[in-house]
């Protein structure tokens, strides 16, 4: 008797079936584990009930053209009624048959084969020399194996028609599947039992008590205690089931699905396959079943359909085309990018895929002679030379069009490298088909994202994390799995933080932010996290996290931000952090109602601090008095450092404006102690501004304002200066700004005036050039000094706007000079700092002004301040280099105001040198003065320069400066600047001057 199923004898070496009947085989491997002597399978005519023997084993020795009187042997009556089964005395029921004698056989299990469509074709026959086993095991194994002997019956004829060999592919599924049969009963998956209606009694295999738990499998004798094993929900259907079977008048088995609770209390999910047995009268009188233990593959096909959706959500919002292809490239899915390259929606593909197959060849998106190419790589893929291919090549869009890509094909492959799938990425070449990039092939996104990733059910259970999850968190798989994704919590956040997030996933589909995690070392650490919801019904069935770990970059990020608030040189708050104090201590103030003063201290004459040695003493400088300043402030002061040489105070509880002067004059004493530098000992001054709280404002921006115009004023005023801000200074920075906002829309409008001084040639007193000097009549205000507006213009960004429409009337204006008869007249422009150090390398640009009025360049001299020679680097000189090799001329304007140096005029290329004023008012009465001018004017000849004198007042003047040789005057003894048409009278009316 067989108790317990086994597949000792049973495993079927494939390679042999290639050498043998492989028919042959499985029945000597099925004898010996149902333990029959006889043993037979046969295909049968349905017209004229032929049998054809196709393999018969009697006592181990196949016995070829054996002879069998089908109609009187037991197996018609299995080919009729779709199984027999005769459990003993058998040779006394078929007294003539001396077969039966022959073989000795005391019982007989047989079950009928059918084709595809369900027709009779053949029978498989059992002949035992014992008594059957009671729980009807050999019978519910024969039916296991019955589908393959369908098969076979088919192939065999199959055979018999093409003469092709089909041993391989049959024997292939065998094998695999001997294996599967053999690993579920081993694992005490598979089992059976039967249940007699007559007697109420039911007999279960031993293997049934690995499946309920019990190792008192005999007890479950009644059909009801198996029943009292199902679960409440499912037990209707179990039931309706087992009626069904009952109620059948045919021998198809009915397949039923469930949970059970077993005998330990643990849930497991059940398949059973229940068959009718019929008696002779054609009443079912007893139920066979084979129950399999499905618990862990519902659980895998669970966490791998969670694992696509969680693949498909990703895929599909990725910008290039994605689409999956099964083993035969059938096209599986495609994500919304692919759709929109090819023509289609999304719709369109679920509808043509519903109408049958769908690949490339039905949506026609190849082209013919590009078939061969696509087909070599795909068949190395198959072939397994390769895994992947990427190539340029061209699809045909819905409407015709040609579709140029990028095309990635990627075979996924199982653990026994069959191919399961494909990934084709496609990206779009058809705009960039001259500028193709690689594109990154996307490949196995859950297994190898760089990202972690952690699948949770509906419970917060863990059901899957993939390996960057380990590589981030510390913990496995088999850690993780199974518990709640509490184990990553810090601590860090409260209750209500994750509370928050559970409702975004309930009310949304989404979650984005920063968790702070603890990893299995207890290490906090930082995760960007994505939490996406995957629902069902409007239900929440899974959610999923994807995640990076940037605990560096928030400490980077928090390095940032207190780099942002601190001034690096000194340590000191920097504006940034100074502003925010302000609004808090505005905040405080006005809930308290308590004064506070805003002091700003500017450092006078820095630059000259850099200029008379370097940027490094500069900084010196600044970093001592910063702390000079934190040693002489209060405990509750707010020190801070806001620009380049300027710090600022926020003093609270000033109770009035002279308490706060009194106190910006001890921070002013700071600065009467000599600063030891590198190469000098150096005495330093400051300016002050006071602001105060809430007179001066109530707001942070007023405040700043009100004490930046404070020290506006204080550096007006002169050095060492403390200025409280006032009302008329308020007054004044709106009339600047006024100003400012009008000029630059005269300058927009060219509603400025340029008008012209004569420069006299001291020997001939001819007019040998004209000074271009800009004039503003406002319509309202007069005339405005052009001492006002043009410093105004450097601080509003309006100079090179100026400087630009200034030159432009000039080069005009000269034009219609030489064309009005004074063609040797040049021009003089005047060129700041800001404009030099915004003019392109070349100075092309001052250049084209002048080429476009046709204007040779050497009609044109450009002037430059004193002060640009204290600033001349290799950009500076590179652009008056530019200058000088186009041909205009190069004049040093206000000599002697500045840092007056002979020797930065010995490294310039300059041709004119302008004398100041200042030199001259003295001349000839003082001697000193005529002294210093003579050296100047016989230096500058020497460095092969002309000398021309600015603020000629004087006849005296003009006599000297014509006896000391000096090449030009110019001033209002002999012109005051005048317009274009007046300058034009003059010339007329003078061709001398003198």
């Amino acid at each position: 008797m067989i108790d317990t199923l086994t597949l000792s004898g049973i495993n079927i070496d494939t390679a042999k079936l290639y050498e043998q009947n492989h028919l042959d085989s499985f029945l000597t491997n099925l004898a010996a584990l149902l333990r029959v002597d006889t043993i037979y399978v046969a295909a049968i005519c349905p017209q004229s009930f032929e049998l054809s023997i196709l393999s018969c084993l009697q006592q181990g020795v196949f016995v070829p053209n054996i002879e069998v009187d089908f109609k009187s042997m037991p197996c018609f009556a299995a080919y009729q009624r779709g199984y027999a089964e005769y459990e003993q005395g058998l040779a006394s029921r078929f007294p003539d048959q001396k077969l039966l004698q022959e073989w000795q056989a005391q019982a007989y299990l047989g079950i009928r084969l059918n084709d595809a469509f369900g027709q009779p074709t053949g029978v498989l026959s059992a002949f035992f020399p014992r008594q059957l086993s009671k729980h009807k095991l050999e019978l519910n194994l024969m039916r296991l194996v019955s589908g393959f002997l369908e098969k076979e019956i088919q192939l065999t004829s199959s055979c018999t028609l093409s003469d092709t060999p089909t041993t391989s592919t049959y024997s292939d599924e065998l094998n695999a599947y001997t294996l599967w049969l053999e690993d579920n009963i081993a694992k005490g998956r598979l089992s059976s039992w039967s249940y007699f209606l007559e007697q109420d009694r039911l007999v279960c295999s031993d293997s049934a008590g690995s499946i309920i738990e019990t190792e008192s499998v005999e007890k479950i004798d009644k059909l009801e205690t198996l029943l009292a094993l199902v679960h409440k929900l499912d037990k209707t259907a179990v039931l309706r089931d087992f009626h069904n079977a009952i109620k059948s008048n045919s021998t198809t088995s009915i397949c039923s699905i469930f949970n059970i609770t077993t005998i330990e209390g643990n849930s497991k999910r059940i398949q059973s396959d229940i068959y009718p047995i019929i008696d002779e009268s054609g009443l079912v009188y007893r139920l066979d079943c084979i129950s399999k233990d499905i618990t862990a593959e519902e659980l895998t096909k669970k966490r791998i359909s969670a694992q696509e959706r969680i693949l498909e959500t990703v895929l599909a919002t990725t910008p290039v085309g994605l689409i999956k292809l099964n083993a035969k490239r059938e096209i599986k899915w495609v994500n919304k990018q692919a759709c929109k390259m090819f023509g289609y929606e999304l719709d369109d593909f679920h509808r043509l895929r519903e109408k049958g197959i769908l690949n490339t060849s039905s949506l026609n998106l190849y082209f013919d002679e590009d078939i061969e190419q696509f087909e070599e790589y795909y068949q190395e893929i198959y072939a397994n030379k390769r895994n992947n291919f990427t190539l340029n090549t061209r699809y045909r869009h819905r409407d015709g069009s040609i579709l140029w890509t990028k095309l990635t094909v990627t075979a996924v492959r199982d653990d026994v490298n069959n191919i399961q799938y494909f990934i084709n990425t496609i990206q779009d070449l058809t705009e960039e088909q001259d500028n193709r990039q690689r594109l990154s092939m996307i490949e196995s996104v859950y297994k190898h994202s760089a990202e972690g990733i952690m699948l949770c059910d509906a419970n917060e259970k863990i059901i899957d994390v993939n390996p960057a999850f380990e590589a981030i968190t510390g913990y496995s798989a088999e850690d993780a799995i199974g518990r709640t994704h509490g184990l990553l919590r810090s601590g860090v956040h409260d209750k209500a933080f994750y509370n928050d997030i559970s409702e975004a996933l309930l009310s949304g589909n989404e979650w984005k932010g920063v968790i702070w995690s603890r990893n299995r070392d207890g290490e906090i650490f930082a995760q960007q996290v994505t939490l996406s919801s995957i629902k069902e019904g409007g239900k929440l069935k899974y959610f999923f996290a994807v995640f990076t770990d940037v605990t560096e970059e928030k400490k980077i990020e928090q390095q940032i931000i207190t780099q942002s608030n601190f001034d690096t040189l000194t340590g000191l708050p920097n504006r940034q952090y100074f502003s925010a104090e302000i609004h808090q201590v505005i905040d405080k103030s006005a809930k308290s109602g308590q004064k506070f003063a805003i002091l700003y201290i500017d450092i006078d004459d820095f630059k000259s601090v850099n200029n008379s040695e370097d940027f490094m003493a500069g900084d010196r400088l600044l970093k001592e008095t910063a702390e000079r300043l934190k040693y002489r402030s209060r405990d509750n002061d707010f020190l801070a450092r806001i620009d380049g040489d300027e710090f600022a105070f926020i003093i609270p509880e000033v109770v009035n404006k002279r308490q706060a002067e009194v106190y910006a004059k001890q921070l002013q004493g700071v600065f009467a102690q000599a600063y030891q530098l590198p190469n000098q000992q150096r005495y330093v001054t400051a300016s002050v501004g006071i602001t105060m709280y809430p007179e001066d404002g109530i707001s942070v921006e007023a405040l700043m304002q009100s004490a930046e115009q404070a020290i506006f004023e204080a550096k007006r005023k002169g050095r060492n200066q403390c200025v409280m801000f006032t009302q008329e200074l308020s007054d004044a920075a709106i009339l600047k700004h006024q100003t400012v906002v009008e000029l630059a829309d005269a300058i927009k409008r060219g509603s400025l005036d340029v008008y012209y001084q004569p420069i006299i040639d001291n020997a001939t007193g001819k007019v040998d050039k004209v000074e271009a000097l800009v004039r503003w009549n406002h319509q309202d205000r007069g005339f405005i000094s052009p001492a006002e507006f043009i410093p105004l213009a450097e601080e509003g960004g309006l100079i090179q706007g100026l400087g630009e429409y200034v030159l432009d009337q000039a080069c005009c204006d000269l034009k219609i000079l030489h064309e009005a008869g004074y063609p040797y007249i040049e021009m003089s422009v005047n060129r700041s700092c800001l404009e030099f150090k915004t003019v392109d390398m070349q100075a092309s640009e001052w250049l084209k002004v002048i080429s476009s009025h046709n204007l040779p360049y050497s009609s044109v001299t450009m002037e430059i301040t004193e002060s640009l020679l204290m600033e001349m680097d290799g950009q500076y000189m590179q652009r008056i280099n530019a200058l000088k090799s186009a041909g205009v001329k190069i004049a040093i304007d206000d000599f002697g105001t500045g840092y007056s140096s002979l020797n930065y005029l010995r490294s310039l290329p300059a041709d004119i040198v302008k004398i100041d004023r200042s030199f001259i008012i003295n001349i000839p009465e003082n001697q000193q003065d005529n002294l210093l001018l003579d050296g100047i004017i016989t230096i500058v000849h020497n460095l092969g320069m002309k000398v021309v004198t600015e603020g000629v007042e004087t006849k005296a003047q003009l006599n000297y400066l014509q006896e000391k040789k000096c090449d030009y005057s110019q001033g209002f003894l002999l012109c005051r600047p005048i317009p274009l048409h007046e300058l034009l009278e003059f010339l007329s009316q003078n061709e001398s001057v003198f």
